[in-house]
């Protein structure tokens, strides 16, 4: 039997449906291989850590390291001219303060000193001689000035009474009479003013005589006082000198005024007597006899006293040995240096004698002196730097330099101690070639600091590198995040998070940042999870997360 064929139709049936059973098979076969794809992807997706964003409290230090040294030092000079007698110290040698470090032999010096005493005191003597000469000289015109003014009054009174006993010889016995009469009450007024004179330098002769008693007492006093204290040392010698020069210039003065005023007084008296030894006026055939004698008398005891008032008159004119106010005032400064030369002798002398002691605790930096030495005054002997007043000089590099402030803490260590310091000075001005902080070294411009050591001790060494922490900022109860988790990009810093399944970085602000951990001021907040190390993952990468202490998502 012969088979039918197909018929056309049902060919071309086939020929549609076989073509799309076999895109079917193939889309089927792709979506399977996708299915199996995701699966594979989904089991492969890598699970990474988290940590937990927390607040607490941020510390940034910046670390670097810097010289010890002394914050007070002090150069020793030397006070006088002398030899070293003892300097038992070295270079590095620590003394404590109040130490005797440097003694003088003072022998020359001491022999300059009394030198220069017996100059002061020579200078003394002659500068008081020609004051007392001058005084004396002052008085002695003074008083010729008022004895000459007194005369002059004597013989104005004296000229009246020649005068009028004249008249009374050449008139009549009436005329006579009264002449005479003026004549005694002229003698009568001359004797009761010349006893008022008598009445007051009595007075004064008195409180003289008392005064000049007082200046001997005194002078006497000094004297003794002088002689006690020629073996003490040399300022009470000084002050007993000088109390004695001014008791010798208070006696001289008491002494001339004294003698001025009693002289004046018994000058007084003489002529009291004198004018009370002439007659009272007579009457009758003697009395023209009389008064001829009182007349000669009369003359007589004018011409003695005009020429008494010349002699005292050329007295009083003539130059007078006083000290002009220049020349005393040139030997009062003659006296002046060279009591202050002396002066200055005595003061090193002193000086020298405490010799020089540690004024602090400290070290002796440097030593230029010897025993046996002789040294000059100025030179310089020693340098002691404290060990009380110590600082550290640490450099700061540019990228850490403005985080440091003066008033900040700082942690120093060196020679196995550890101490406490503060930031005290920062300065203006960076230099080049210093190593920075932070650990890193910086060929560039720094700038220099100084941190004080608040508790320094007896194992401070000076000159020796010291380690420094400065505790540079400080942040509380802010939003942290160690700073492993914290990464910095072109764009600034940022973190990995996890969002809807797949690895994303996150923008984020640090502020305060520590070895630790870092504050973080915008991006995050705190209860958020952020992934610490991301591992191989890419951007965009499916990941599974997993907290500390809990399983994988």
């Amino acid at each position: 039997m012969k088979k039918k064929g197909m018929s056309k139709s049902t060919k071309k049936v086939l020929k549609i449906v076989i073509p799309i059973l076999i895109v079917v098979v193939v889309i089927g076969a792709i979506i399977a291989n996708s299915a199996a794809n995701a699966g594979e992807a989904m089991a492969e997706a890598m699970a990474v850590e988290t940590t937990r964003v927390e607040k607490g409290d941020v510390t940034e230090t910046v670390e670097t390291s810097g010289t010890v040294v002394s914050g007070q030092q002090k150069t020793f000079f030397s006070p006088v001219n002398a030899t070293v007698k003892t300097a038992s110290f070295q270079v590095g040698d620590m003394v404590n303060a109040g130490d005797k470090l440097v003694e003088f032999n003072l022998d020359d010096l001491e022999q300059q000193n009394q030198k220069a005493e017996l100059t002061v005191k020579a200078n003394s003597l002659g500068y008081q001689d020609s004051v007392n000469k001058s005084a004396q000289a002052a008085q002695t015109q003074a008083d010729a000035k008022s004895k000459a003014a007194t005369l002059q009054q004597q013989v104005e009174a004296k000229k009246q009474e020649v005068a009028n006993l004249t008249a009374a010889i050449a008139g009549d016995a009436q005329a006579q009479a009264a002449a005479l009469q003026q004549a005694n009450d002229s003698v009568n007024n001359q004797i009761a003013a010349l006893q008022q004179q008598q009445e007051n330098t009595t007075a004064l002769v008195a409180q003289a005589q008392a005064a000049y008693s007082a200046a001997q007492v005194a002078q006497q006093n000094a004297q003794v006082n002088f002689e006690a204290a020629a073996s003490g040392n040399a300022a009470d010698v000084a002050s007993a000198s000088e109390t004695l020069k001014a008791a010798n210039a208070a006696l001289s003065t008491a002494k001339n005024d004294y003698d001025t005023n009693k002289a004046q007084l018994d000058n007084i008296t003489t002529q009291i007597t004198a004018l009370q030894s002439e007659s009272s006026i007579g009457t009758g055939a003697n009395e023209n006899t009389q008064l001829q004698q009182k007349l000669t008398t009369a003359q007589s005891e004018l011409a003695d006293l005009q020429s008494q008032l010349e002699s005292q008159k050329a007295i009083a004119e003539a130059d007078s040995a006083t000290l002009s106010k220049e020349a005393k005032a040139q030997m009062q400064t003659n006296n002046n240096l060279a009591e202050l030369e002396q002066k200055s002798l005595a003061e090193l002398i002193q000086e020298g004698r405490n010799g020089i002691s540690a004024e602090f605790n400290g070290v002796i930096s440097d030593n230029q002196v010897v025993e046996g030495a002789t040294v000059s005054q100025g030179m310089q002997l020693f340098t002691l730097q404290s060990i009380d007043d110590v600082n550290v000089n640490v450099s700061l590099s540019k990228n850490v330099y403005e985080k440091v402030k003066e008033g900040q803490k700082a942690t120093i260590t060196f020679a196995g101690q550890t101490y406490e310091g503060t930031v005290t000075k920062i300065s203006r001005i960076a230099t080049t070639g210093a190593t920075g902080g932070n650990n890193q070294a910086a060929t560039s411009t720094a700038i220099t600091a100084t941190v004080h050591i608040d508790n320094p001790d007896s194992n401070i060494f000076l000159g020796v590198e010291a380690k420094v922490s400065i505790h540079a900022a400080e942040a509380k109860d802010v939003v942290i995040l160690p700073t492993e988790a914290v990464n910095i990009g072109k764009d600034g810093s940022f973190c990995w998070v996890c969002e809807d399944g797949v690895l994303a970085k996150r923008s984020i602000e640090t502020g305060v940042t520590s070895d630790d951990c870092a504050e973080i001021t915008k991006g995050l907040k705190e209860g958020e999870e952020v992934i610490t190390d991301p591992g191989d993952n890419e951007e965009g990468d499916p990941i599974t997360t997993i907290t500390a202490g809990t399983e994988a998502e």
